[in-house]
């Protein structure tokens, strides 16, 4: 069973409620949560569904409440992920904190009547995992947007706190956390930010899993593969091209459109070769190879246009090539066929 400390806040200022207490309140304390990616891997793992343990936890709203979980990290308490929740009085839809700011600098006075002015809180920004950024929005999740700006209150403070335990930590048992805003209950009812609150847990519990492309380039009895550059994702893997599967696009469009985008090629898809389903640390992914044709006396020599790639080539033999996992089976297969025509 998985375990998350769920925490909200109590009202301030002049607001009467708090939509995150409200959460709080009516949100069950165990929860069946289901694997958004399930139909993806349905036929490889798993049973699609996780028990989960909520420990829900009111913040006062004050310095007190913004250290509070931070605390529990520097005593040694531990759990599979901490979700901090507070009320956005401006939003329309619900936000998810990508950043903590260093910094405070409060509109009003706390609960306690502290009021911090252009206060640091520490030494420097602090980032949520960047894979959370990657489950939200692939597919992305609509109810929600992503935000570089939990303001300068005590939803900061807390997620900042919370976040700065973390990167102190040197246990082996590893919490993540992450701070979502809700608007006001007259503007997202209780029970919706409640559902949207589940598909976020489900995407940051289970391990995403990403629809790709690959395009398959045959010239000479060998196959065209790209070295990724140093600003990519693993760098100096080799890869068949491509990229995701963006929502409402078929495969075909979007091999043609990646390839256009990455490299300024024009190609033509022709089939589907394979596919393969293949687990990587952080994340899944479901790769298509799809064979493609392009006019081969154009130059394909690196340019500005290219942006993953620093290098290509051709090849009859992947040994001691770095290939990327997923592509591997798939490009030995392929050149299998190939060497025995």
């Amino acid at each position: 069973m998985g375990r998350i400390l769920l925490t909200g806040f109590e009202p301030f200022g002049t607001n009467e409620t708090n939509v995150s207490q409200l959460i709080l309140q009516q949100i069950e304390s165990r929860l069946t949560i289901q694997d958004p990616w399930h139909d993806s891997r349905s036929s490889v793992s798993g049973n699609g569904s996780m028990e989960v343990y909520l420990e829900k936890q009111l913040l006062t709203v004050d310095e007190v409440g913004s250290r509070f979980a931070a605390k529990r990290l520097d005593s040694g308490d531990t759990w599979d992920l901490i979700i901090h929740m507070g009320l956005c009085e401006s939003c329309e839809k619900i936000r998810f904190e990508l950043t903590a700011q260093n910094k405070l600098d409060m509109r009003i006075p706390d609960n306690s009547g502290r009021q911090l002015k252009a206060t640091l809180i520490g030494k420097t920004d602090l980032h949520v995992d960047k894979t959370f950024a990657k489950s939200l929005t692939h597919p992305p999740l609509e109810e929600i947007i992503l935000s570089n700006d939990a303001g300068t209150y005590l939803c900061n403070e807390t997620y900042y706190r919370t976040l700065e335990s973390l990167e102190n930590k040197t246990s082996s048992e590893s919490t993540n956390a992450c701070f979502i805003h809700f608007p006001k209950e007259e503007i997202v009812p209780v029970r919706d930010s409640i559902n949207v609150l589940k598909k976020i847990i489900g995407r940051i519990l289970f391990k995403p899993v990403i629809d790709v492309v690959g395009a398959l380039l045959v010239n000479e009895n060998k196959i065209m593969l790209a070295k990724r550059n140093t600003t990519s994702e693993m760098p100096g893997v080799w890869e068949f091209p491509g990229g995701k599967i963006e929502p409402g696009e078929s495969e075909y469009e979007a091999i043609a459109r990646e390839i256009e985008e990455e490299f300024g090629w024009d190609v033509s898809p022709k089939r589907l070769v394979s596919s393969v389903y293949h687990e990587y640390s952080e994340f899944a992914i479901n790769l298509k190879i799809i064979e493609v044709s392009m006019d081969f006396s154009k130059d394909l020599s690196p340019n500005s246009r290219w942006t993953s790639h620093e290098e290509i080539g051709w090849f009859n033999d992947i040994d001691g090539i770095n290939l990327a996992q997923a592509d591997y089976e798939i490009a030995a297969k392929i050149l299998n066929e190939i060497n025995a025509r």
